[in-house]
């Protein structure tokens, strides 16, 4: 019997307008009726959650940052957190320096960037949806060298995004000689690196164990390679029809794609028609 619904965001909950169809949300409030915890499991900071979960009953822990985090948002608590220390974040960044990389780094619930990072992203997304996204959840620095320098606390993610497929690939060979990551391919031309410890199918089985919830109770859907381990770990994992080709292949079930309510497809078979 599924107790819990991990779910990841964008790609998956999200259409590409960055919205919850109305079908979605309904089945998942009536999910939360009957009990069932649903948790978005996302690589954004706390700060991108979007106010479209308001619409949700029944949320009220949040998984974030690729695993780095989890949150119990009726308290504005964190109940666990994974970072990387300063030090380890910058040996990361300096793999790419030569390549001048999109390069973001997220703590503390945000996402931090220069102005010149926020120009290139505004040049990159003008126009769509995530503009939003990345205006509500970043601030800005003068450099991100110097504010590592100074931050006391853990990073919880790093964002680095390439021109092409060959900075990439070249980051992702340097970074094998960078100890206690793990390296994520949202995007052909992207990479995401977190400490080796976070990852979304741990951060929800952990709040699942906290919760008094078994695996087998847990269903998670998702669409990106950092899905990977939210669907090896989960009772019931669910593929979204846009789902990258090597995630459709360890998924359990394939639903319809996030744009025709593949959520809302999956929740009906597997929860609402339970009993």
């Amino acid at each position: 019997m599924i107790r819990l619904i991990g779910l990841d965001l964008d790609g998956t909950l999200l259409t590409r307008e960055k919205k919850i169809t109305e079908r979605t949300a309904a089945a998942l409030n009536r999910a939360a009726e009957r009990g069932v915890g649903i948790v978005p499991v996302t690589g954004r900071p706390l700060a991108g959650l979007p106010a479209e979960l308001d619409g949700i009953r029944g949320i009220r822990y949040a998984v974030t940052s690729n695993g780095a985090c989890i949150y119990d948002l009726s308290r504005k608590a964190i109940l666990r957190e994974t970072g990387m220390e300063p030090r380890k974040a910058m040996e990361v960044l300096a793999a790419a320096e030569d390549l001048d990389p999109i390069a973001e780094i997220f703590a503390g619930g945000y996402g931090y960037h220069t102005p010149d990072t926020s120009r290139r992203l505004e040049e990159r997304f003008a126009g769509t949806p995530v503009m939003d996204y990345l205006r509500r959840s970043r601030r800005s620095m003068h450099s991100l060298e110097e504010f590592l320098s100074h931050f006391n606390g853990r990073i919880e993610n790093i964002s680095l995004m390439f021109s092409n497929p060959a900075g990439r690939n070249l980051t992702c060979a340097r970074l094998e000689a960078v100890s206690g990551i793990r390296v994520i391919h949202p995007w052909p031309t992207d990479l995401e690196i977190t400490h080796e410890a976070a990852e979304k199918g741990d951060a929800l089985m952990r709040l699942a164990a906290i919760l008094g919830i078994a695996a087998e109770d847990v269903m998670a859907m998702g669409d990106g390679d950092n899905d990977r381990s939210l669907l090896e770990r989960s009772g019931l994992s669910v593929a979204m029809g846009n789902a990258a080709p090597h995630i459709l292949e360890i998924a359990d079930h394939v639903t319809g794609d996030n744009e025709h309510d593949g959520v809302a497809d999956a929740v009906e078979q597997f929860v609402l028609q339970e009993g």
